[in-house]
């Protein structure tokens, strides 16, 4: 019940915020209409950076901020950047009452990739055009650059990460029931769902029901999730050939008998993992499962047959911020591949430049991964991410789709009861969608 409200309050929060976003059409007192225009300070204009100076506030929700900041202030040490860090389920609500009550606002604040799309067309949010930010992210991935415009095609915020989805495994148990632990051999078996069914099959028998190669129909999607059409287009719900055939391969999958039903994230996905008993599971590249005390250099990534990315930080600005100037200034060094190589050697995030990506790649191994070439594999995850702009609905409605199909199929319903218990609960969650 307390979620439900939660819920209920988030979503009239957003609707309000959207609603006095609004340009005013009887004049008067439009705050909301109102943009700061960039001062012309010597903000951007020093070109020693000790000479820039000023205090900007940042909320966020992750301690992966003090990276940012703890970098910044290694080239602009006279810059003071008030970072606060909020919990996940306060922060969404926090942001939201700041903006729309136009008070206490930040100066620049962190979204989520799985709510951001719900802010982006407000006009508080900066566009981003101010920083020339097409030059400044003229070497990202195309995905990346789509994912950063509102509805209208306007740069409204800044990531400077990459998480591709990758196929985790271990190397020793890939060695013993694969033959096998060189990612591109591993990557080369696996090539659709129904080479996976089949390694599945050849790996059960052999191991006596001990081992299995993949572990829940539920992760299945997590693997497709950019490589589809988003089920919602223009506001009406479009359900490709691609999306049913998805479900069709979760069917397979599961009556196959070879399914072990591991919870998705569970504590007995990982344990089972961790122990060579699970030998694939999709994953981003931002990991919390492997036990490293155990695995450290055991580890592997294989490039998934259809390419993904899940969870991404998204950096914004209050478009009336005082300090609207270093607000840029502080998006600008973040975009660069200074910073994002720094951040992938302190927090093994990848980059969002393909540049930086490049620059590292040349010779780079990670013993933790067995001395694999962790930048070689994700880049050719990330050239192959379709470059789908999304909305409110695309990840949300993916969610709510592979939750009704993996239900759907373990309860024995036939695909046109799937789709239609999938239409009701859209319809719910979301009644102005077009739904035929």
């Amino acid at each position: 019940m307390k979620k439900l409200l939660a819920l209920l309050c988030s979503l009239v929060m957003v609707v309000a915020l959207f609603a006095g976003c609004a340009p005013s059409q009887e004049g008067g007192n439009d705050t909301t209409a109102a943009t700061t225009e960039p001062s012309g300070d010597s903000t951007t204009a020093a070109t020693n950076p000790e000479d820039v100076t000023g205090t900007l506030t940042y909320w966020t929700y992750t301690d992966n901020a003090y990276q940012l900041t703890e970098e910044f202030a290694k080239v602009y040490p006279n810059v003071t950047i008030d970072v606060q860090v909020f919990g996940g389920d306060e922060y969404k609500t926090k942001i939201l009452t700041a903006l729309q009550d136009g008070t206490n606002v930040p100066d620049i604040f962190d979204l989520e990739e799985a709510y951001v799309y719900e802010f982006l067309d407000s006009s508080v949010i900066a566009d981003l055009s101010y920083i020339d930010i097409e030059s400044l992210t003229a070497n990202y991935y195309d995905y990346q650059l789509a994912s950063m415009k509102d509805s209208n095609g306007n740069f409204k915020c800044l990531t400077f990460m990459s998480n591709p989805v990758c196929f985790w495994y271990l190397r020793d148990a890939c060695e013993q029931w694969l033959g096998t632990s060189d990612p591109a051999e591993i990557s080369a078996m696996i090539t659709s769902w129904e080479d996976m069914l089949a390694l599945q099959e050849k790996v059960y028998k052999e191991s006596n029901g001990e081992v299995s190669v993949f572990g829940t129909i539920s992760e299945m999607p997590k693997v497709s999730a950019f490589s589809f059409d988003p089920l919602v287009q223009n506001g009406q719900l479009v359900i490709s050939d691609d999306w049913m055939g998805l479900i069709d391969d979760m069917r397979a999958f599961y009556e196959s008998g070879y399914d072990p039903e591991y919870g998705s994230w569970s504590g007995e996905w990982a344990t089972a993992w961790n122990a060579g008993k699970l030998l694939f599971r999709a994953m981003p590249s931002w990991d919390y499962f492997t036990d490293w005390e155990t695995n450290t250099g055991n580890v592997g990534l294989a490039v998934p047959f259809l390419s993904s990315f899940e969870g991404q930080t998204c950096l914004c600005v209050y478009d009336k911020s005082p300090n609207k100037d270093l607000a840029g200034l502080f998006l600008s060094y973040v975009a660069s591949d200074e910073f994002q190589i720094a951040n992938m050697e302190v927090n093994n995030q990848v980059p969002a430049s393909r540049t930086a990506i490049e620059k590292m790649a040349e010779g780079y191994t990670n013993e933790d991964f067995g001395g694999q070439n962790l930048l070689a594999t994700y880049g050719e995850i990330l050239e192959n991410v379709e470059a789908i702009t999304p909305d409110k609905y695309t990840r949300a409605v993916q969610n709510l789709f592979q939750k009704y199909a993996s239900n759907g199929i373990k309860e024995g319903q036939t695909n046109d009861e799937i789709v239609a218990n999938f239409k009701a609960a859209l319809a719910d969650q979301y009644p102005e969608v077009v739904i035929n």
